[in-house]
């Protein structure tokens, strides 16, 4: 008696871990509206570069008339210790299923500004 109540605790825990699992995986995330936008830079380096992200995709253009799209999977942000800067962090997929990181630090002052976490010396606004 005592084996069939533990097994049937076990199958219950494991219904319950495929319901909460199940359900995060439909969710799509949630982009902050304040990121909504066209992005691009002053820097002469990337004057043909500018990337968009929307509530489900971020475009990245790679040259005068060359756009990727990708869809994002994920977005985790957290508080940069001494300001108002947040470190974000969405993951993404191409359309062949391979994942990719988009790490940025916001600064909601002004317009607000976005600085790639591996090029914190470019500083990106929106566009009009």
């Amino acid at each position: 008696m005592r084996v069939e109540r533990i097994v049937l605790v076990v199958f219950v825990l494991i219904l319950l871990m495929i319901a909460c699992f199940g359900s995060q995986c439909a969710q799509s995330p949630t982009v902050p509206e304040n990121l909504i936008g066209v992005w691009g830079t002053s820097d002469p380096t990337y004057a043909d570069r500018t990337f968009e992200i929307t509530r489900n995709e971020i475009i990245l253009q790679t040259g005068e008339k060359s756009l990727d799209t990708y869809t994002i999977k994920k977005i985790q942000m957290e508080k940069v210790p001494g300001g108002q800067t947040l470190l974000y962090i969405f993951h993404y997929k191409s359309k062949e299923g391979l994942k990719y990181k988009f790490s940025f630090y916001y600064n909601p002052a002004g317009q607000g500004e976005i600085r790639y976490k591996n090029q914190t010396q470019v500083a990106w606004t929106k566009t009009k």
